[in-house]
């Protein structure tokens, strides 16, 4: 694209109001605006902001946008969901979605475990039935229920952890490849 459009582009946007040009950027229309013009109006905003907020997924689906506006991305994932040069051998936006989703297991892990765990509890099953266990039994239940305290804290260790640290290596693979292909 020719300087003296992109000046045009740039001319015409920078006489927009701030809030303007923010619900443009949120809203990534991709069918109404230019990939050109919002490289403008990140450069304007970038000028008037200290910080950018982040963008909308573009696409169709509404229910996966959702999601991830819940989720605010770091300003290297925005780039690289903007970037024009995407990688070959993954979909950025997937790769994106599966840490989310390994975040969301790991925090369900927890809870499916803590609610197994109460379960398993004598202490646990007699107050479901409505009958408290008297001083002696929860006494003589105590190393059983210690045991199982102690069963669970480690498969939410054994779980939680790994899922999390792989959630982390998608990250910073992904960080790693996204900045060796700016600095080539």
């Amino acid at each position: 694209m020719s300087d003296e459009i992109r000046r045009q582009i740039y001319n015409e946007l920078n006489l927009r109001e701030t809030e303007d040009l923010l619900e443009i950027w949120r809203k990534n229309d991709r069918k109404e605006w230019s990939d050109i013009a919002f490289e403008v109006i990140r450069e304007i905003l970038s000028k008037r902001l200290d910080e950018i907020p982040p963008q909308e997924i573009p696409g169709d689906d509404q229910e996966e946008q959702e999601s991830f506006e819940d989720n605010r991305l770091e300003e290297w994932e925005v780039k690289l969901l903007d970037d024009e040069n995407q990688p070959e051998l993954y979909d950025t936006l997937e790769v994106l979605k599966l840490r989310d989703n390994i975040n969301k297991v790991a925090t369900g892990v927890i809870v499916a475990y803590v609610l197994l765990g109460l379960s398993n509890l004598q202490f646990g099953r007699a107050l479901l039935r409505g009958m408290p266990m008297s001083f002696s039994e929860t006494m003589q239940s105590l190393p059983n229920e210690i045991f199982t305290i102690l069963a669970v804290g480690l498969q939410i260790v054994l779980t939680y952890f790994p899922l999390k640290a792989l959630a982390q290596i998608l990250r910073i693979l992904m960080e790693m490849e996204f900045r060796s292909r700016k600095a080539s």
